[in-house]
């Protein structure tokens, strides 16, 4: 038979297989593997000619580290008398090669010889070179991945999550936690979970492959403890083996969006009450009062300064006088109507703008506002209550043509005579 004979018999028919083949003759005594036969392709293992091998043990002619896992895959495969596989590395001149190692047992069928196995060696350094590189790929993209400053979550057409990143994990609060296989909805708020399958949906079967969320409006996300915040939404589609996944890139912008907020209010509230400044009174009187013309509504104005203001500053001190202002706001918003506009105008000079409203109702407003003022000293001023009074001007719209600093000085002239016939009143302007 082919694997009973000398090498000088069976050589010549190894030849025809296009792998490197060996037949290997296990000897008990030391379990050593001496060569049998082994075509020349066996040569690019063995780094010497077949010639020299034959009748050697294995290792004679390769080094310990070869040696050493072909002769544990063989003598594995004698025990179990099954094929066995293996891998082997081999470095030379600077490169390294690998070749899988298939061994499978023979009977031996001649007297006094011993075990044998056949040996096939199939290189596989192409594969094993291409295999590192995408090794090298892999780790490549989730060092980015899990490095970068965003979060990164990747989710199938269920809204399965398939991978969040440690920012994602940090942003959403489930640091330590095992996301992998939970539900996107989980950091989704409820209101917006119905119609999401559906923008996931559309997405997926669009013609783009990237772009922003909508913000006609604003991207919300859920935290693991109930707590919503504003997020940036990037969205692309990936392709992983037969499936597309969606990936989105999330950056919290709640320090942003704060900071938009407080530039916001800077631009349109004043710093001590807190009441809109006069920037934003004048702007939306303007605004309200076109509104009002075109449809005919009414609209009317009440002009209100502190009485004696001065005095009060002088005899307490500033901190006092500040107090002071913030009261009136207080007080004075407290009687107002969401649609109301209350803005500090300067000084101790304040305006309100009261929309759909005419001159007796604002008549009848000014005078609640003016009677709050009195029912509520500012207490805290060296240990004192402070008597705060107003003198009220009020102004209603009469006439189409007229402009934003005509009603205010409608209003601020009905003012003046308030402050004339002793203060502490409501005087409309007719």
């Amino acid at each position: 038979m082919l694997f009973e004979g000398s090498h000088r018999d069976i050589g010549p028919s190894l030849e025809s297989i296009g792998a490197a083949f060996a037949i290997f003759e296990m000897k008990s005594a030391d379990g050593a593997a001496v060569l049998a036969s082994a075509n020349t392709l066996f040569e690019e293992v063995s780094a010497r000619p077949v010639a020299e091998c034959v009748g050697r043990a294995l290792s004679e002619f390769v080094p310990r580290y070869v040696e050493k896992p072909i002769r544990e895959c063989l003598l594995r495969c004698l025990k179990e008398q099954s094929p066995q596989e293996d891998e082997l590395v081999v470095e030379r001149e600077g490169s390294s090669r690998w070749w899988r190692l298939v061994a499978s047992p023979v009977v031996p069928t001649l007297a006094g010889q011993g075990p044998r196995v056949i040996s096939t060696l199939i290189e596989i350094t192409e594969k094993k070179l291409l295999q590192q590189e995408l090794e090298v790929t892999r780790q490549r993209f989730e060092a980015v991945v899990q490095t970068a400053y965003d979060g990164v979550v990747s989710i199938d057409e269920k809204q399965t999550i398939k991978l969040m990143n440690e920012s994602a994990k940090y942003i959403f609060g489930v640091i330590g936690e095992n996301v992998v296989g939970s539900n996107l909805s989980r950091f989704i708020p409820q209101r917006f979970r119905v119609k999401h399958p559906d923008y996931v949906a559309s997405f997926r079967n669009s013609s783009v492959d990237a772009r922003p969320m909508e913000s006609r409006v604003p991207v919300r996300g859920l935290r693991a403890d109930g707590s919503e915040f504003p997020i940036e939404v990037t969205i692309s589609k990936i392709r992983v083996g037969s499936e597309i996944e969606m990936t989105a890139v999330i950056r919290d912008i709640s320090e942003r969006v704060r900071l938009i907020e407080e530039l916001s209010r800077a631009a349109s509230n004043d710093p001590l009450t807190g009441a809109f400044n006069r920037r934003h009174g004048l702007a939306a009187l303007k605004s309200e009062l076109a509104r009002c013309t075109r449809f005919g509504h009414s609209i009317s104005v009440v002009m209100i300064d502190l009485d004696h203001f001065k005095q009060i500053n002088d005899s307490y001190g500033h901190a006092c006088g500040d107090s002071v202002l913030k009261t009136v706001v207080e007080t004075v918003g407290g009687t107002l109507r969401e649609t109301d506009i209350l803005c500090r105008w300067g000084g101790e000079e304040f305006l309100i703008l009261l929309p759909e409203t005419s001159a007796e109702e604002a008549l009848s407003f000014a005078e609640r506002a003016r009677q709050a003022l009195v029912a509520q000293p500012v207490a805290g001023c060296d240990e004192q209550a402070v008597a705060v009074t107003a003198s009220f001007g009020v102004a209603a719209l009469v006439d189409k043509a007229t402009t934003p600093e005509q009603l205010i000085g409608r209003a601020d002239k009905a003012l003046y005579r308030a402050k004339e016939e002793g203060r502490n009143r409501v005087v409309l302007d007719r």
